[in-house]
């Protein structure tokens, strides 16, 4: 939990500089950085996932990694949760994967039109 809130308070006052900075395509650029969070995210809860189904390898379940920890906390760890968790991760880079070229394309034509107009 404190991984997401740490991101999206980064990406929060990225987006505000940004603005005020009056840079093109805030949005996804913001969505980009955020995508990038959310892909770091993956890889480490995909790694703690996998290596919870050898419980052989570290002596019981337990938490691979920082980024891991910092997204499911402490306690009621689960090989289920594990991999609930990073199946959630997966489904937020996915959605960032499309929303990335969506708020692109859309920014690139707000400002063609704000330029011709």
């Amino acid at each position: 939990m404190l991984y997401s809130v740490v991101c999206l308070i980064a990406a929060t006052i990225w987006a505000v500089v940004m603005k005020k900075a009056k840079v093109n395509a805030v949005y996804s650029n913001t969505v980009l950085m955020l995508l990038f969070c959310a892909l770091v995210a993956a890889i480490g809860l995909s790694q703690n996932y996998t290596q919870s189904l050898i419980p052989e390898a570290t002596d019981g379940i337990g938490i691979a990694n920082d980024v891991a920890y910092w997204i499911i906390g402490e306690g009621n760890w689960s090989t289920a949760r594990f991999k609930s968790f990073f199946e959630m991760s997966l489904y937020v880079s996915l959605f960032l994967v499309v929303l990335y070229p969506l708020l692109l394309l859309i920014e690139k034509r707000t400002a063609k039109n704000g330029v011709t107009s």
